[in-house]
């Protein structure tokens, strides 16, 4: 996995891609870079029209499946927050994150999934908890 293209991903946030499929203005996306050992990763979450956002997740599951949380990218914040832009710029996980095995208990575990297409980003808000605005993390 030496090669770009194995270190980076993301995705494009829609209500078009909840399960079921939310009506929305909300969108978003989500861009994540492995470090070279692949000990950690950078993202940065992006989300326009955000009305009381409460949470963001990376999941595992194929598209049109709901699957369990892997990895949180914001914690629950029962208000919410309205966002409009970058909301979390440069933010970093690691294997200590992983909430669930779902994809494998490593972060190689992990971008392998994303490789394969089984996960994907969610944004959950008040209105939509069980999601507004998804997408599938591919390779960038």
């Amino acid at each position: 996995m030496a090669a770009e293209e194995d270190h980076t991903f993301g995705a494009i946030l829609t209500g078009d891609e909840e399960v079921p499929p939310i009506a929305t203005d909300m969108s978003g996306s989500v861009r994540i870079r492995f470090n070279d050992d692949f000990t950690a990763a950078s993202f940065t979450l992006a989300v326009n029209d955000g009305v009381r956002v409460q949470q963001a997740h990376i999941h595992c599951a194929l598209a049109g499946v709901n699957g369990p949380i892997v990895v949180f990218l914001a914690g629950f914040h029962a208000p919410g927050w309205d966002v409009d832009g970058k909301w979390i710029d440069h933010a970093v996980f690691t294997q200590a994150n992983i909430v669930n095995p779902a994809c494998g208990t490593t972060l190689v575990g992990l971008v392998q999934a994303m490789k394969d297409g089984k996960t994907y980003a969610n944004v959950h808000t008040v209105a939509h908890p069980g999601g507004e605005i998804r997408g599938q993390i591919v390779s960038k």
